[in-house]
């Protein structure tokens, strides 16, 4: 029997099951909007009393608010409560090879004010965070009174993101290795920072904003410049040991592809389907002198050549850009494909620039996924959109820092700092 006098462990410690409750209450009013605190006792299966001080602190800590008197049941009408908008705000940082974007958004995901830079990725890591503090210099000078409270900075980063080390191991649409992002940014604010990759980020953004909602099993894909996956198993990302998963560009779809990746392997997904790859690959066919639209479009200047342009001759009917689209997301679909049969998600949602092309993209992709994976496993699949659209990745950003605050992970890092 253990001596009142010795310590608890975690499991027994008073504290520790004091931020459970604490946990419990928030996310039930985060997510049952104007609910009263019997009804939270009854959904928590906590005491009356218990919820009660649970409340009144997190009143103080504005992280909730009293929205009025709901209907009565027999008695005196009770109090309605609210996740709290009025005041927090989260900084949500997009890290694009061709813009940085940033939001200042509320904690109902409302973005109240919004910034881009261009990103200059040839000018180095050292100027791309310089750019970037500028992005959120911007933001949190944003005027919204002197209650206004900015909880952190979350952002979204291409590149494979080392958590052990909190560091970007390698970006090879940056050609960054081992850069720390969270050093650099902190010699220009003091406000804390967490970051992951992109395509993980837009997973998470998600989850709590979007499909998330319905889903507990999904994989969000990022096809924009590069290509990335974001796996979610039972509402919990998906990282591997030191925090590398999902690099889904990276798998080889054609062995003897001549198409050199940015990672130096040749017949990467990324380097047949991503944007970066379906404007490469225009640009090849027109320079054998393929006839197509597309050499008007750029002016005669084949390196202007992008993959939105494209994607809207292809949409026109320019057989050559309907070509290069069409067999860029045939590989795109045969990849989602494998990834339904590995996990069977619920759901998969394609976000980034090149999923902005629409029904092009989503009807190949739900042809081909249909033709291609098991049948048993891939026939309640959804195939959806991001929720944000194009951004998605910065909604993401914001999420995290939102996750960190709803499950109290604050401590001194995380406590509300004045904009």
């Amino acid at each position: 029997m253990k001596s009142r006098n010795k310590p608890l462990d975690s499991t027994g410690n008073a504290s520790f099951i004091n931020k459970i409750n604490k946990v419990k209450v928030l996310n039930l009013i985060r997510k049952t909007e104007n609910v009263s605190r019997a009804d939270i006792a009854k959904l928590s299966g906590l005491s009356a009393p218990t919820v009660s001080r649970i409340v009144e602190g997190l009143l103080e800590e504005g992280l909730v608010r009293e929205m009025g008197a709901g209907v009565s049941q027999g008695g005196r009408r009770p109090t309605l409560l609210k996740f709290s908008e009025q005041g927090n705000f989260i900084i949500g940082i997009d890290l694009g090879t061709t813009q940085i974007y940033g939001v200042l958004s509320d904690f109902d995901a409302k973005i109240i004010a919004e910034v881009r830079r261009p990103t200059r990725v040839e000018e180095g890591f050292a100027s791309v965070m310089k750019a970037t503090a500028e992005v959120i210099g911007e933001l949190i000078e944003y005027p919204l009174g002197k209650k206004k409270r900015i909880y952190g900075i979350g952002m979204a980063v291409a590149g494979l993101i080392n958590r052990t080390r909190n560091i970007v191991e390698f970006s090879p649409n940056f050609h960054w290795h081992k850069v720390d992002v969270v050093e650099a940014l902190s010699q220009y604010h003091k406000i804390p920072i967490i970051f992951d990759n992109v395509t993980r980020v837009m997973a998470l953004g998600e989850m709590w904003y979007g499909l998330g909602k319905q889903f507990k099993n999904l994989i969000c894909i990022n096809v924009g410049y590069g290509i990335g996956a974001g796996i979610i198993i039972d509402g919990k990302p998906l990282y591997g040991p030191l925090g590398l998963a999902g690099e889904f560009g990276h798998a080889t779809m054609d062995k003897d592809s001549r198409a050199l990746c940015e990672c130096g392997n040749y017949g990467c997904l990324e380097a047949l389907s991503s944007g970066n790859a379906i404007a490469k690959i225009a640009q090849a066919r027109l320079r054998e002198g393929r006839p197509s639209v597309l050499r008007e479009a750029c002016g005669g200047n084949l390196d202007a050549v992008t993959a939105e342009m494209v994607a809207t001759l292809a949409r026109q009917g320019d057989p050559l850009a309907f070509e290069v689209f069409d067999t860029a997301v045939e590989y795109l679909g045969i990849g989602i494909a494998n990834l339904i049969n590995l996990f069977g998600p619920e759901a998969v949602v394609i976000g980034g620039g090149v999923a902005q092309a629409g029904n092009l993209l989503f009807d190949k992709v739900r042809k081909t996924v249909n033709s291609r994976a098991l049948d048993k496993i891939a026939s309640g699949v959804l195939i959806k959109p991001a929720s944000f659209g194009i951004k998605a990745a910065v909604m993401g950003a914001v999420s995290l820092i939102l996750s960190e605050v709803v499950n109290l992970n604050q401590d001194d890092r995380f406590s509300p700092l004045p904009g």
